[in-house]
């Protein structure tokens, strides 16, 4: 067996999972985690097909089922973590690029965003109030604990200063956080699963291509603006559709950012500890992710690759395939 086969066989990826989706809901200093938690279900699957893939996912979802809190933890540790990757790997063996299966996670968490907002019409839910009432309880809830533990008036009005602005936020934007989380989620893992693939062996999986060269379609950028005007403009359900809309289309354009990013990088032989510097940086400050994604947005007009960088000549293999 290769070193591949072993890591991935179907009852050793299904018990990593496992760990790494549940360690966290006692030790929350590992939360992080979690976000491999796709990562063995997406190796075995790629590397033995469905049936390994669904084998490994079920012990996790088994094991979430045993728990506790009846079908609706693995339920949702289904949908979260092990759906897609079944989906994608099945994919890629039939031979899809990953720049495809990443569309389509796209396109699959942008439909369900508008199922989700064309249900909450139908049944006459102001979403954004009913969360903004929970993550007020959640504020009083918090002061009264920093009271309790002798915080004092000054403490509590900063405290104060610091939620309301977030919590308002995360009322009106909480759907679109929760797409483009899974998008995300599920994006970093196929990255991963390609890597290790290629470093292990198994060169042939995955169609050759460049993810440095991926682009935006042009057309999206309008859908971008359409959306954005709602969300400047006007308040209610069409704003908050809006403003959802505007935050997972901007995830494409953080993507085209960091194509742009890593195509600098090997273009000026960028080292391993800069890179992870950057990518550090990335998680502490947004600031950086705001940059990197108005550079991508602003990619459609100036084409900051062809400007600066070396691009692969007609002809040759894309240095990164």
């Amino acid at each position: 067996m290769t070193p591949l086969g072993w890591v991935t066989n179907p009852v050793v990826a299904g018990t990593q999972a496992l760990v790494l989706m549940i360690l966290p809901l006692g030790l929350p200093m590992l939360v992080p985690l979690q976000l491999a938690a796709p990562l063995p279900v997406l190796l075995t699957a790629l590397w033995g097909g469905s049936q390994s893939g669904w084998i490994g996912a079920a012990i996790p979802v088994v094991g979430a089922f045993l728990l506790g809190d009846g079908l609706r933890f693995p339920i949702t540790a289904f949908l979260l973590f092990f759906g897609f990757p079944i989906l994608a790997a099945q994919l890629v063996r039939g031979g899809w690029k990953v720049s495809h299966c990443m569309g389509l996670a796209f396109l699959m968490g942008v439909g369900v965003l508008l199922l989700f907002f064309a249900w909450t019409l139908a049944m006459g839910i102001d979403f954004q109030a009913e969360t903004a009432l929970k993550l007020d309880t959640f504020r009083d809830h918090v002061l009264a604990s920093i009271a309790k533990n002798g915080g004092d008036a000054v403490l509590l009005a900063d405290a104060r200063t610091v939620l309301q602005p977030v919590l308002h936020l995360l009322s009106l934007l909480l759907p679109g956080f929760v797409v483009t989380g899974w998008f995300l989620l599920h994006a970093g893992n196929l990255l991963a699963a390609r890597a290790l693939v290629r470093q292990w062996g198994g060169t042939g999986l995955f169609a050759s291509e460049d993810l440095t060269e991926w682009r935006v379609p042009f057309v999206v950028v309008w859908v971008f603006i359409g959306a954005a005007l709602p969300a400047y403009a006007l308040s209610g359900f069409i704003g908050m559709l809006g403003a959802n809309l505007v935050l997972v289309l901007a995830i494409l354009y953080f993507m085209q950012g960091m194509a742009i990013v890593q195509a600098g990088f090997r273009h000026y032989a960028v080292s391993g500890f800069l890179r992870g510097f950057f990518y550090l940086a990335m998680f502490f400050w947004h600031q950086v992710v705001l940059v990197v994604t108005t550079l991508g947005l602003f990619d459609i007009w100036v084409d900051f690759r062809t400007r600066f960088f070396r691009t692969s000549k007609e002809g040759e293999n894309p240095p990164g395939s």
